[in-house]
């Protein structure tokens, strides 16, 4: 995570986008607790939604770095893979009690939001006793009043992904530059081969007495647990040169273990599996599997979704679940709503 603004986009003029507008308004509660919790930690705000994608404010009280006497805010999309990149302007403003703009900043240029980069924000947003001092005006009752503006620019010339686009490709053409037209399908191609089943299976694996067949070099490619397990770091022993008919497997379910196959084969959370199994039971093993292998982006995934059931009574038991496999959004999550649920 982490983009500091502003890179400019590497596309053209806005005159071909159409701009589809959203706008998030949240209150920061308790605002002197907040202090303290270290540079580079932040307290996200609700999910809000712009253009169909799934947007999130991200306040860092401490600063984006260490020592910063700024606080910092930071815009976030929830990437998932059949999204395609879009680029974005925001703008984050603090309000008076009683409505009125008393801070704004706006990103100076649309930022590309995609798989490599979701996150685009303020480094240096507002120093901290700006904030805390009288003349800005915003900090009452020890809360603050934050407002998010998201402008989705949506090229109406189909863009492939988080690449150029056509202007980018006029510029090359121009230089007399050849450009190849698309993306590179290398990695969908393997997996389109591997999926058929042309290609015979090379290692099981045995979880709560159910065996599943998978591809050594598919696993081990989306998980460095698979691959030390399998291939080793060096002179160790290793699984795959062990000649195991079958490998047994602790510590997971075999429900779990089929979905963390399924997210390697498909790159996507298996949502049958979910929805067969309970949403909220399933994602948790799911998430516990997927720290366990070292998936992290399934990891984040999983997260994500347990967000959705962060309650009164359930609270607690995801922070212990955030806390015991490390992920600080998830725990920040839980600690942001306890501290909205405070008197």
């Amino acid at each position: 995570m982490g983009c500091c603004l502003s890179a400019p986009d590497a596309g053209g003029g806005l005159d071909d986008l159409a701009p589809v507008s959203g706008t998030h308004q949240f209150t920061i509660r308790h605002y002197s607790q907040t202090k303290g919790i270290g540079s580079g930690n932040s307290i996200l705000s609700r999910y809000f939604t712009v253009d169909g994608r799934t947007w999130f404010l991200r306040f860092y009280p401490d600063g984006y770095t260490p020592n910063s006497v700024f606080v910092a805010f930071y815009v976030q999309t929830l990437y998932k893979p059949y999204c395609h990149a879009v680029r974005a302007r925001f703008t984050v403003q603090l309000l008076k009690p009683d409505g009125t703009v008393a801070y704004s900043r706006r990103s100076d240029r649309p930022c590309s939001f995609d798989r490599r980069c979701n996150s685009w924000g303020f480094r240096v947003f507002v120093t901290r006793e700006a904030i805390e001092g009288a003349d800005l005006g915003v900090l009452y009752e020890d809360s603050i009043l934050v407002r998010c503006t998201v402008e989705v620019f949506n090229s109406r010339r189909k863009d492939r992904g988080g690449g150029g686009g056509a202007d980018d490709r006029a510029s090359s053409a121009v230089a007399g530059v050849a450009m190849a037209p698309h993306q590179s399908d290398f990695a969908a191609n393997a997996m389109r081969f591997f999926k058929s089943g042309r290609a015979p299976f090379d290692v099981k694996f045995t979880v709560g007495g159910t065996v599943f067949e998978a591809h050594g070099l598919v696993v081990a490619a989306q998980s460095e647990w698979f691959a030390t397990a399998l291939y080793g770091r060096g002179g160790e022993e290793r699984w795959a040169e062990a000649g195991l008919p079958c490998v047994t497997i602790s510590g997971t379910t075999p429900e779990a273990f089929e979905g963390v196959l399924h997210y390697i084969y498909h790159d996507d959370l298996p949502e049958e599996l979910i929805k067969a199994n309970g949403e909220a039971g399933m994602t948790r093993q799911l998430f516990e599997a997927a720290d366990m292998f070292l998936i992290e982006r399934m990891k984040e995934m999983c997260a994500a979704r347990l967000r959705r059931f962060i309650k009164d009574d359930t609270v607690r038991g995801i922070l212990d679940l955030a806390q015991a496999h490390s992920c600080k959004e998830l725990e920040q999550a839980c600690h942001t709503f306890l501290g909205r649920r405070r008197p």
